[in-house]
């Protein structure tokens, strides 16, 4: 009997796959290229390939990766797999940095994420209202380089009873580069059609043997210095020497990718020890950004002192993440047929924030108030700092696994594959105060609002502009810890027929605990036929990015005003009046069913339906006044106590449906003494509300708003689609690829959210809601090996220069920013800085 070693957690590394490959769902590799097996996820038997597994994965090397201009790896996943997707955000706090990274339209934090088949730790932070992923802290993909990859794997099927909750959608696994011998790097440069948004990248990576019984370190290093882009326009917003309606001299605000850095260092080792390996891996990663705020207009009196910005100002924040990560585990086996895996896993994030070229108008107010005779010169050398520390986020996470993986033999030619194993995890989450500068009320802080300097009628806002800093009452400190037990069976009924099924226990201790279970089954009708299909349950518990956040922001009301807003911690006095004492777990249930067809050599197609249905699934609700709350004076006594002029709150607010198809058709051939290969990868998916929970008396757009609503069903594209073409001969090799983008549709800025009088629209109304249309961007590579060591690599994204349709007069956020916004800024799956162009110069010795 033929038995085959299992990995510890069904993450194995393909050592290499077909460099013309996008998606390799077939099984054929070219030989010279010395492939070994290929282990996926979705099986903890280690001999199964992509297409022998029941579960729809897609294999992605670090070839395809690369090719392009993208230095990002979630704009690299996303140009390849259309599952997966990058949401662009602008004008929104931290998305500078981050990007909510989706698969199958669901939220960041139901898709997990592993690194070399070990749980990587998720962000501090979140978007906030009005954005892709609002109140979900999914893994910050942008902190693992690209040098460091050698492959990524996408599970795109509900995998919670097999990998841990939060793989609601799915499991992205993330395969360390660890070659020896062998040193490889790359510089680049790119830049926009523009002229704008110049960046200068490089990586540098190279393996080492230890001893001689195949140990080994690899080590990776990058960095990316971009400035940035702005699409913004002139604005008509006036300024103390010109009157409103005349257009500005330049353009003050800023619409664009912010100007950034990132630095980072990763490992991965390996090392025999008798009949065991200790392994390592991890990484260090910083990013800082410098992106911008709405700007503040000259007659803005809360916000703005003219003594100090007489045309008004644009805010600054200065945004910086540093990531942290180690693995340290030993394996080996307890006898030919068992084998074992402990390992215990660190992952930290932390983000900071600093505001600039802002200001506290309640300084001045304070002085003005106290001084009434004070000279402007007075006023402005008494309107406080010009910036500082705005207050940051940290999460650390620290998962322990014990992992035994064997066979039985029950007599027949197939044994039972057998794996169980448990896990610990503590995690912890800290909000870290802001400067008193940064949120005071005044220079003496005692809370008492304060006439503003340019017109004494409306008062002066407290704390600095753009990012209203964090508050000591808002600051936390919140752990938990968790632990969990599983058990996962397969094996083969007949030579065409495998089963697999698992269990799952997890228990949360603030959250409660839960059963889940997967079962899975594939069948050959044939050498070229196959069918395979899964059903499981899943759920997800709330984070404590979510459980325990709160703050003071600073938002758009529905006057399309930027005010005061605080978000209410879980538990506290505004969630529990409106019904919501604590967040309770996500639920999942999970149907799949899809075929692979090997229609000849050369051709192979899978298809894979799905259906998810997500009960209690947790939001972040939109903002809400007093008015809004007038049917409940508690809740309405809550908000006062708060002192903002709106507030939201976490809640389990939403029971939906995700229904939809992937499909992976690819061809490959010899052409023209080249290689040639095609690959057309489709996804289309449809997000139902079903339900919304509010307790009784509590209307249910209370719950769950129509702003929240749109992002939830119409934020991401309902189609995606790529479409690619390699070729190689000789010294060449060439990549043509089709992006394809649905449509993105929703409320936030559009008159639905912002209502304004028809009055003030050249047209007579204003759209109801903010669209960005489907688009298909053209990417061109072209590379050419000059000799043994270097290849040279031209190109360019986004060819045709295909960007949303512009703001027209009739745009609710073409009004509100004085004509200077060119886009819209929120559900961009393509963004809108159009046509870039790269070169970069590739090494390996």
């Amino acid at each position: 009997m033929t038995t085959f070693r299992l990995n510890t957690l069904a993450i194995a590394v393909g050592l290499a796959f077909s460099s013309s490959a996008v998606m390799a769902e077939d099984a054929q590799v070219e030989a010279e290229k010395n492939i070994e097996q290929i282990s996926v996820l979705g099986s903890r038997v280690s001999n199964r390939t992509a297409t022998e597994s029941s579960s729809p994965i897609d294999l992605i090397d670090a070839d395809d990766l690369n090719k392009g201009g993208f230095t990002e790896l979630g704009q690299s996943l996303q140009a390849t797999a259309p599952s997966f997707n990058f949401s662009r955000t602008q004008v929104s706090d931290g998305s500078d940095l981050f990007r909510p990274a989706t698969l199958r339209g669901l939220q960041p934090d139901q898709t997990l994420v592993l690194v070399n088949g070990k749980r990587r730790h998720n962000q501090s932070i979140f978007g906030l209202v009005g954005t892709v992923g609002a109140g979900a802290a999914g893994t910050d993909m942008n902190a693992i380089p690209l040098t460091a990859l050698k492959g990524v794997e996408v599970l795109r099927d509900g995998a919670a009873a097999q990998y841990g909750s939060d793989a609601i959608a799915g499991v992205i696994n993330l395969s360390l580069n660890d070659s020896t011998g062998i040193t490889t790097g790359y510089v680049q440069y790119s830049e926009t059609a523009e002229g704008d948004g110049e960046t200068l990248s490089a990586g540098l990576n190279r393996g080492f043997d230890l001893g001689t019984a195949g140990g080994f370190i690899n080590l990776s290093l990058e960095y990316r210095d971009a400035d940035g882009t702005n699409r913004a326009e002139r604005d008509i917003g006036g300024s103390v020497d010109v009157p409103y309606g005349t257009l500005s001299d330049e353009v003050r605000w800023g619409q664009g990718n912010s100007e950034s850095e990132f630095t980072s260092l990763f490992y991965n080792m390996a090392l025999p020890m008798g009949d065991g390996e200790l392994y390592s891996f991890g990484g260090y990663s910083e990013r800082t950004a410098l992106g911008n705020g709405f700007y503040r207009n000259f007659n803005e009196a809360s916000k703005n002192v003219t003594q100090v910005y007489s045309d008004g100002f644009l805010p600054r924040i200065y945004n910086e993440a540093q990531d942290i990560s180690v693995a340290l585990g030993f394996k080996g086996d307890i006898n030919p047929d068992w084998n074992y895996d402990v390992s215990a896993v660190y992952g930290e994030n932390q983000y900071d924030f600093t505001s600039r070229n802002t200001l506290n108008a309640s300084y001045a107010a304070e002085y003005l108030f106290n001084n009434p005779t004070a000279s402007d010169a007075d006023i402005a050398a008494n309107a406080g700092p010009s910036g500082g520390y705005s207050g940051g986020f940290r999460f650390d996470q620290t998962t322990i696994n014990a992992d035994i993986n064997g066979i039985i033999d029950i007599g027949r030619d197939e044994p039972i594959y057998l794996s169980f194993g448990g896990e610990y995890r503590k995690e912890n989450y800290e909000i870290v105060p802001g400067d008193e500068a940064s949120y005071a009320c005044g220079l003496a802080n005692n809370n008492i609002l304060y006439p503003s300097v340019n017109n004494p009628n409306i008062v002066a806002e407290c704390g600095f502009q753009a990012y209203n800093g964090l508050r000591p009452e808002a600051s936390n400190k919140q752990g938990r810890d968790s632990y969990a037990f599983y058990v996962d069976a397969e094996t083969m009924i007949t030579d065409a027929w495998n089963i697999s099924g698992a269990l799952r226990y997890e228990d949360f201790a603030d959250a409660g605990d839960d059963i889940i279970g997967k079962l899975a089954s594939r069948y050959e009708l044939n050498d070229d036929f196959a069918v395979r299909g899964a059903v499981s349950t899943g759920f997800r518990a709330p984070s404590l990015q979510q459980s325990a956040y709160t703050a003071f922001t600073t938002n758009l009301n529905s006057a399309g005003e930027l005010e005061q807003s605080f978000i209410a911690k879980a538990g506290s006095d505004l969630p529990v009046a409106l019904g919501v004492e604590s967040l309770e777990l996500e639920s999942s249930k999970n149907v799949s069913f899809g075929f692979v067809y090997d229609v000849s050599s050369e051709l192979s197609l899978t298809v894979d339906f799905y259906h998810t249905a997500i009960k209690d699934r947790i939001t972040l609700g939109n903002f809400m006044k007093a008015e809004d709350l007038a049917f409940s004076p508690v809740a309405v006594a809550a908000l006062k106590a708060t002192g903002a002029d709106q507030a939201a709150y976490f809640s389990n607010s939403v029971d939906s449906t995700t229904k939809g198809v992937d499909a992976i058709l690819s061809y490959r051939t010899d052409l023209y003494d080249g290689d040639f290969s095609a690959t057309f990868a489709g996804n289309i998916n449809r997000t139902y509300i079903d339900g919304v929970n509010a307790a009784e008396g509590i209307p249910k757009d209370i719950a769950l708003d129509d702003t929240q609503r749109s992002f939830l069903t119409n934020g991401q594209p309902s189609e995606r689609a790529t479409l690619t073409f390699d070729y190689e001969r000789d010294a060449y090799t060439s990549t043509m690829r089709f992006n394809y983008f649905g449509e993105t549709d929703v409320k936030y800025f559009g008159n639905d959210h912002i209502p304004l009088p028809g009055e003030l629209s050249p047209t007579g109304s204003f759209k109801p809601t903010s669209t960005v249309e489907s688009a298909v961007l053209v990417d061109l590579n072209v590379s050419y090996q000059i000799n043994d060591m270097f290849v040279l690599s031209v190109g360019a994204d986004n060819v045709f220069d295909e960007t949303p349709d512009e703001l027209g007069d009739d745009e609710v956020l073409n009004f509100i920013t004085n004509g200077a916004f060119k886009y819209p800024v929120r559900a961009l799956p393509y963004g809108f800085d159009g046509r870039s162009y790269y070169a970069k110069v590739s090494f390996s010795f």
